[in-house]
């Protein structure tokens, strides 16, 4: 009887340390999540704010990205040229070395968010979501492949081998990131839900 209430208070404490242990595994995923998270959100509006000036109808809508997605050398250099001549590429050249710090955080956010939706899922969305976790790996290499060949367009003419792979590399990125938004909001939102239930 006594060797009973032993073995039963062993286990008990066992099952304490298991939760215990799956409750700080939760927390620290939760902290590392949430750095991502703000890291991500925090140097987004950092390089929107620092590269504003850059934005201008006529050569440059959309700042930056106009560069990443220019569709001809004609394009980029027009684009470069008016940079220059309203004292820009500074700014331009700062916003692109911003980006660098900006990589890893939203690739690490994306990488751990797909992952841990796929392992609670099974079927093609836990296949899907190891593809896009491996995706968003993907997508930070092409953003520092791209960066580096936008660097080449701002120090020197832009030719047409440098401003076709910019383009390819920002559309893939971009592609990419879309694939990880779209698995990650519908699908954790049905997880969370579901936990919120249980």
């Amino acid at each position: 009887m006594v060797e009973s209430c032993g073995l039963g208070q062993r286990a008990k404490k066992v099952r304490i340390s298991h939760l215990i242990e799956v409750n700080t595994n939760r927390m620290t995923n939760i902290k590392i999540y949430m750095t991502l998270l703000s890291g991500t959100i925090f140097l987004f509006l950092l390089l929107r704010i620092q590269g504003a000036k850059l934005v201008n109808e006529q050569h440059a809508p959309m700042g930056i990205v106009s560069l990443e997605l220019a569709p001809t050398p004609e394009k980029a250099k027009d684009l470069v040229n008016f940079w220059q001549q309203e004292g820009l590429i500074g700014k331009a050249y700062r916003n692109i070395l911003w980006d660098y710090l900006f990589i890893p955080f939203y690739m690490l956010f994306f990488y751990s968010l797909c992952g841990s939706i796929s392992v609670r899922l099974k079927g093609p969305g836990a296949k899907w979501g190891v593809l896009l976790a491996f995706g968003a790996l993907m997508a930070g290499i092409l953003d520092v492949l791209e960066n580096c060949l936008m660097l080449l367009t701002l120090s020197k003419t832009p030719n047409t081998y440098i401003t076709i792979l910019t383009s390819i590399f920002a559309s893939a990125k971009f592609l990419l990131l879309a694939l990880c938004f779209l698995y990650v909001i519908p699908l954790g939102a049905r997880l969370l839900l579901l936990k919120m239930k249980n």
